[in-house]
């Protein structure tokens, strides 16, 4: 990899005037090898274009020389849909240039894959995607020439298989939205400008999840919790921390000892984007001439664009996520499940036959992504509603309209492996003021995000269940009587909602708690520019 190299005077935005040198970072923990997701590239680009803007056409011509290009066939033009722009965002694993440090992986793999909605009414959507989602890869020619049918497999194996190309395919085909512009970075990438800022601070709760007990890839048996994880080499906690860039990295890749597994790493990912995007504007780095210079290369040189997405095209995502420290960015992830053995898993961990081998997946149902996707022009193939059917299950009901909690009888079911949840949550309900039964176990164990379903005439009661459960989905079922609440293993606490007098209902409350893993029961509904849903702040 180059060596960084330093604005020269004439580019340096604020003159060449004295500056005050950055203060670098201290020595991290060791590398972590699992291949985990990245998001910090969001505010970096940001930071880009602010430095861009002070310093003008000499500043841009710089930046827009050092950042890298791939010819994709993107159109040149706006996006043919509901809103100004979609950007696609991709954090990757390629390890070119590492020398191994994050271990010997050929190729890349696209870790952390988020879909950047930039709507007319000024509101900008994230939609993230797990990595393990179980996805159709389209057809597609390689390097080669060989042809390539299309088949099922994980979905960061698009990238792996037939690189940028096929993953904007893949991602066009799930949502039909149009990518308009791709942006990514890589693990160096991402330690190197959390470095350059001299790192950044992180809340981690304490947890009283039991230690999570495994072999890892080479049979070994390794213990893990949500503040000392072997595997990702993260170490730190309870409370605040400073993390630079090796460490950083471990803090967004971990997987293992999380309470709530990727649920919880993707809340990781999300509150470190805040935090770095604080640390970039809150500080002097940009008025620091020293500092500017050392992130502005950094940065520059570690993102790819595709052919069309120039500097000045970015400057309209970089305005949209300021929002991310004040709650103004709208994050979502579409809402999976570890396959059961009536969907065709070969045992009760959700495993299941893939390409002749065994293989972790995670499954999503096309009516859960069309409700994600349907507000912002999309459409999925094999949802059983259409579009407007599928906003108006649940989320997209009468904002502000839900029942007194005392008005609520919610019977509760533990739909994960995690013991004892639905006398715990029933426990909680009850304090709130819920009429809430305990119903045992689930028919299935492996459900991650938390779902509210209910019946004829319970749809009000059905947003105040899921206004005290954050992260929890709602679903009209004809079939349920009354109200049932589904416990996944990404539930977090029981909160207290919000009345309906304060005219924001579910919305309000969702966004008090939610960890951006799931979507909430007003998510779909717009936005109140009062009391927008917060990244959080502090997770496991």
């Amino acid at each position: 990899m180059d060596r960084m190299r330093v604005l020269p005077p004439r580019l340096d935005p604020r003159g060449s005037g004295p500056g005050r040198s950055g203060h670098g970072p201290g020595p991290g923990g060791p590398p972590p090898r699992r291949r985990r997701g990245l998001l910090a590239f969001l505010s970096l680009v940001s930071c880009c274009v602010l430095l861009v803007t002070v310093g003008g056409w000499a500043a841009y011509s710089f930046i827009n020389g050092k950042v890298n290009r791939i010819d994709l066939g993107l159109s040149d033009g706006g996006s043919s849909g509901v809103g100004v722009a979609n950007y696609l965002l991709v954090g990757t694993d390629s390890r070119a240039g590492t020398g191994g440090e994050y271990g010997d992986v050929e190729g890349q793999r696209s870790d952390t894959t988020i879909l950047a909605h930039l709507a007319k009414d000024g509101t900008t959507t994230m939609i993230s995607f797990p990595r393990d989602m179980y996805v159709t890869i389209p057809e597609y020619t390689d390097a080669n020439g060989k042809h390539h049918a299309s088949t099922k497999d994980k979905f960061n194996a698009a990238i792996s298989s037939g690189g940028p190309s096929l993953l904007v395919k893949t991602i066009e085909g799930l949502t039909g939205m149009q990518v308009d512009h791709y942006i990514s970075m890589d693990l160096q990438g991402f330690k190197q400008i959390t470095d350059a800022i001299g790192g950044v601070e992180v809340c981690i709760k304490p947890s009283n999840a039991p230690p999570q007990r495994f072999q890892d890839d080479n049979g070994r048996w390794r213990v893990s919790t949500n503040i000392n994880d072997p595997m990702s080499g993260f170490r730190g906690g309870p409370g605040t921390i400073q993390v630079n860039g090796d460490q950083a990295l471990a803090f967004v890749r971990q997987r293992h000892g999380l309470p709530a597994g990727d649920t919880d790493r993707i809340s990781r990912q999300q509150q470190f984007i805040g935090a770095m995007f604080h640390k970039i504007m809150g500080g002097d780095t940009l008025t620091n001439p020293i500092k500017a210079e050392r992130l502005v290369s950094t940065a520059a040189g570690a993102l790819t664009l595709d052919e069309h997405t120039t500097i000045a095209d970015l400057r309209g995502l970089a305005t949209r996520i300021k929002g991310l420290t004040n709650g103004g960015i709208r994050m979502q992830t579409v809402p999976t499940h570890a396959p059961t053995r009536t969907e065709g898993a070969v045992d009760d961990m959700g495993d299941i036959r893939l390409h002749g081998t065994r293989a972790s997946v995670q499954f999503y149902q096309p009516d859960d992504l069309l409700r994600l996707v349907s507000p912002l022009g999309g459409h999925v193939e094999g949802a059983t509603s259409s579009g407007d059917a599928g906003a108006g299950a649940g989320p997209s009901l009468a904002p502000g309209v839900t029942a007194a909690p005392a008005q609520v009888r919610v019977t509760v079911y533990n739909g994960s492996s995690r013991s004892g949840l639905a006398s715990q949550v029933t426990s909680a309900l009850t304090r709130k003021g819920f009429h809430a039964r305990n119903a045992g176990n689930a028919s299935a164990l492996t459900h991650v995000t938390s779902r509210v379903t209910y019946g004829p005439g319970q749809d009000a009661e059905a947003r105040t269940v899921a206004a005290a459960v954050p992260g929890s989905s709602v679903l009209a079922d004809s079939s349920v009587t009354g109200v049932q609440l589904v416990l996944g293993s990404g539930f977090t606490e029981v909160v207290t909602p919000t009345s309906a007098a304060s005219g924001t209902g579910a919305a309000a409350a969702a966004g008090d708690a939610t960890t951006g893993a799931t979507q909430t029961a007003a998510q779909t509904a717009p936005p109140a520019p009062s009391a927008p849903p917060e990244a959080p702040t502090c997770t496991y």
